[in-house]
């Protein structure tokens, strides 16, 4: 008597620390919980990261080595290479025909970004107003977009022939005499007309319709206020739309400037970089040092050097946005 009989099949209750085990599940509840949330994660896009470094990030570390090298045909049988440090630099910066294709990359990447930017939000606009057939003209200007550059390229190369193009033959027809005949690529200035207009006549149907969904986003409710505050046409699209449509037009702009400054397709098939190498950009002059005159290294050094231009026009391009964005 007075002792107390333990009962068969009950356990003691847990205390405080038992409570709190229980609920954790353990420790081994614990890992698979810090492996779910911290590892799984990782190793899911680890499969991504590897393509990505193996289409990306190689080729460019690959690049920025051979710059510093004088890399041969031989280098990339097994052979060695020299390192050269910074020479292959100093001779963009110092050698006077490097210089000029800087130069005529710039230049020609610019006005073709500028008209390509007019002309597509010009076409978006026009495309966005309620205008009977506006589904055969959207059709028409997204063929420029659909067509192969190569193939484009060719067509139009066929359109400025000296002797049987229709530029020449419409030219004529209209009163200006003197292009008959006329040879469009045996001089620089000609030449980058016709590569220019190829260029914007492919591109700028991307930032058309960019451009017609940017329209279409706009809420009409603002665009109604301001009607009815006494803003016009103008007033509307200056201070509403457009401020609206920044952003777009920002990436739009930037996104141009990669495709210009880094044309190639266009100038090979129609000039290949002639005469004497007078419409060279940036991408003609790299396939040239790499695949005609197999000086890698030097090749190398043009394409980082194009490559620090377009991720510059990026850097400025985010910062113009995160200054938006404060703004707003």
């Amino acid at each position: 008597m007075g002792t107390a009989t333990k009962l068969p099949g009950r356990r003691r209750p847990p205390g405080a620390a038992g409570r709190r085990a229980w609920q954790r599940g353990g420790p081994g509840r614990a890992w698979r919980k810090r492996f779910d949330n911290r590892i799984l994660p990782w190793l899911m896009l680890a499969p991504a990261f590897a393509l990505i470094f193996g289409l990306v990030g190689y080729p460019i570390v690959r690049t920025l080595w051979l710059s510093f090298r004088n890399a041969g045909l031989a280098s990339l049988g097994g052979g060695g290479s020299d390192f050269v440090g910074l020479d292959n630099y100093t001779l963009l910066l110092t050698d006077p025909l490097y210089r000029q294709v800087f130069v005529t990359t710039a230049v020609f990447g610019l006005l073709c970004v500028a008209a390509t930017m007019l002309l597509g939000v010009g076409a978006g606009f026009l495309l966005n107003q309620p205008l009977r057939g506006r589904r055969l003209l959207m059709l028409l200007i997204l063929l420029p977009w659909a067509m192969p550059r190569v193939a484009g390229a060719t067509v139009w190369q066929w359109i400025f022939h000296d002797q049987y193009g229709i530029v020449n033959w419409l030219l004529t027809t209209v009163g200006f005499a003197s292009f008959e005949g006329h040879a469009w690529f045996i001089s620089r200035v000609p030449a980058f007309f016709a590569i220019g207009t190829v260029v914007v006549w492919g591109s700028f149907p991307f930032v058309a319709i960019s451009m017609l969904a940017g329209l279409q986003s706009v809420p009409e409710d603002l665009l109604e206020a301001a009607r009815i505050d006494g803003a016009s046409t103008w007033q509307r699209l200056r201070y509403v739309t457009l401020p609206l449509l920044k952003p777009l037009l920002l990436v739009l702009t930037v996104i141009s400037t990669i495709w210009d400054f880094k044309v190639f397709d266009q100038v090979y098939v129609m000039t290949a970089g002639g005469p004497a190498r007078s419409t060279e950009v940036l991408a003609i002059t790299t396939w040239r040092e790499a695949f005609t005159r197999y000086n890698f290294g030097l090749a190398g050094a043009l394409a980082m050097a194009l490559f620090v231009i377009l991720t510059a026009v990026t850097i400025v391009y985010i910062r113009m946005v995160r200054e938006d964005e404060g703004m707003a």
